[in-house]
């Protein structure tokens, strides 16, 4: 007679006679041979008898059917000693044809309704041990008899519970791997890993993290043994219970917990048996939590061990903020590299030297706020012996106005290289730009200074007024202050208007950026154009060079050590004596 034994090494060993052509196996009490697990399925497999042969079938289980730790797929023919094992439940089949049954053995029969062990009553089932549970024949139950297996708990075995020198000695070697970890990947496959070695009856263990949004998110997740997609489900209620109160939690049946109001997704997943601790930050804020469930029934985790969850929650709080400020120092690298190639990038979009020409002199300063900046100036050659000065200022500053300033590069290029006037250049830009629908606009000074005639034109769009220096006189002027428009990207077909002036031997202009004049001091005192205009009136400085470091060094006086609160940008040009 062929026959199943049990051999889990934790419990006592159990036999099952077969004298049936077909037995069932599975959670539901009409089968055969009834397992009390709810890891197993209704109606899990079935071993047939043909032609003197046995037979496994795996009947579409929710965890499958392993035979010799190869999943069954079809039915397979069942070799004599070969391993079954159904979740938490392995079976020894034998063939009956050689006597191998062991001493000490509780046997009985899957047949005819008859127990070789008339002791054994429905009643009598033992949580620390595996125990078949035999219903009494009668005119309404089939002549077939059932048994009943219930995985033991694991507090009836003591060997489960690490002593406390080897929890101390875990506990340390776990600090110690943490503390050389500093990716949060390895940080918590680390932990997960270390958990599980400590915990033996976890089925399941993942840990749930807040991102930048304040959403939360499993980031890591640790199953024992082949588990199905559904095992990766989460339980919302569980985690949202710990971390609103930053308490752990520990139940022995979680479906049942009045906490928890029977939530749905408790049920549906299964969860018996759970622990989960909050992980803290150092700012006493609950940023995640590590979970450890089972799904036996019989399995329960109990205080000893949520202390011991607890305890590697701190180091584990401790690790996942060292990983996330590692990770935020890397970006921080990511980003000052890539604003270094911005910077570099930003500075080919600016002249590379100044115009050569007989006449006139010219000293350019450019120092963005940060890496880079919105300010801009240029120098393009035009056709008829004529020089385009641009300088421009996008409001706001750091990358977005960078980026606005490539595209006032590129558009004031083009604007003057297809149009004949100054006014005509600005009007282009502007009708482009106001096209963007893009909040921010752009203060602009055109400057078109004929080489033929000495004359410049002057076309401003909301930007600092240009400020001229007559070498006779000394007199000292703003130019294009009545004639001002406004700044680009505003109001699309905007007539704006120009005015022209003669540059005579001698005769100095500059052109800024408010970042120069609105420098501010420790005291929030602003330089002012007055102020510039008065170094300027001084008669220090006489050429192009001269005013230009002349002013900066205004600057730097008046603001000491009081750090920059715009891009500054200047532009000196001088007709020689």
């Amino acid at each position: 007679m062929a026959f199943l034994t049990t051999s889990n090494p934790s419990v006592a060993k159990r036999q099952f006679s077969i004298d049936k052509n077909e037995i069932t196996i599975g959670r539901d009490e009409k089968n055969d041979l009834h397992i009390k697990d709810e890891t197993v399925s209704r109606s899990h497999a079935k071993i047939t008898k043909k032609n003197g042969q046995y037979y496994l079938e795996d009947n579409a289980s929710r965890n499958g059917t392993l035979l010799n730790n190869q999943a069954v797929l079809q039915p397979t023919l069942l070799p004599d000693q070969s391993e079954i094992q159904i979740c938490e439940v392995t079976f020894i089949f034998s063939d009956g044809k050689v006597s191998r049954r062991p001493g000490n053995l509780e046997q009985f029969t899957v047949a005819q309704g008859i127990s070789n062990d008339p002791t054994i009553s429905s009643s009598s089932i033992n949580q620390s041990s595996v125990m078949f549970d035999e219903f009494e024949e009668s005119s309404e139950v089939s002549a077939s008899v059932m048994s009943q297996l219930d995985i033991p708990s694991h507090h009836s075995r003591s060997d489960n519970h690490a002593k406390p020198e080897q929890k101390l000695r875990a506990l340390t070697k776990i600090t110690h791997a943490l503390s050389e970890s500093v990716e949060r990947d390895e940080v918590l496959t680390k932990i997960l890993d270390f958990l599980f070695q400590l915990f033996t009856e976890a089925d399941r263990g993942f840990i749930v993290l807040k991102n930048d949004e304040g959403k939360l998110e499993p980031l890591g997740f640790k199953t024992r043994g082949a588990r199905t997609d559904e095992m990766v489900r989460i339980s919302k209620t569980i985690v949202k219970t710990v971390m609103g109160n930053k308490h752990p939690i520990i139940s022995s049946d979680a479906a049942m917990d009045d906490r928890f109001d029977m939530s749905q997704s408790i049920v549906d997943f299964r969860i018996r048996s759970i622990m989960c601790a909050p992980l803290i930050n150092s700012k006493d804020e609950a940023i995640g939590v590590i979970q450890l469930d089972t799904l036996k029934q019989s399995i329960a985790f109990d205080n000893e061990d949520l202390e011991t969850l607890v305890t590697v929650a701190m180091q584990a709080s401790l690790a996942i903020q060292k990983s996330d400020l590692f990770l935020d120092f890397k970006r921080a690298q990511s980003i000052r590299a890539d604003l270094e190639l911005a910077h570099e990038l930003q500075q080919r979009f600016l002249p590379q030297s100044s115009p050569d020409t007989e006449e006139f002199e010219f000293f350019a300063f450019y120092r963005p706020m940060q890496q880079v900046g919105g300010d801009y100036y240029d120098f393009v050659p035009l056709e008829n012996n004529r020089i385009a000065i641009i300088m421009a200022d996008v409001v706001g500053h750091g990358i977005a106005a960078a980026l606005y300033m490539a595209k006032i590069s590129a558009e004031s290029r083009f604007a003057l290289a297809t149009s004949k006037t100054a006014v005509e250049a600005v009007h282009k830009m502007n009708n482009s730009l106001s096209g963007l629908n893009i909040d921010r606009f752009v203060t602009l000074a055109l400057c078109v200074l004929d080489l033929n005639t000495n004359k410049m034109t002057i076309v401003n769009a909301g930007h600092m007024p240009p400020i001229l220096q007559k070498s006779a006189t000394g007199e000292i002027t703003q130019l294009a202050m009545e004639e001002s428009g406004l700044p680009l990207g505003i109001m699309e077909d905007f007539e704006y208007e120009s005015i022209e002036v003669q540059i005579d031997p001698g005769d100095q202009i500059v052109l800024y950026t408010d970042g120069i004049n609105e420098a501010m001091n420790a005291d929030g005192e602003q330089l002012t154009t007055e102020a510039m205009i008065e170094d300027m009136a001084s008669g220090q400085a006489k050429n192009p060079d001269a005013i230009g470091n002349l002013l900066r060094e205004s600057v730097a006086r008046h603001s000491g050590r009081h750090p920059a609160i715009d891009d500054m940008c200047l532009v000196c040009l001088g007709r020689k004596p």
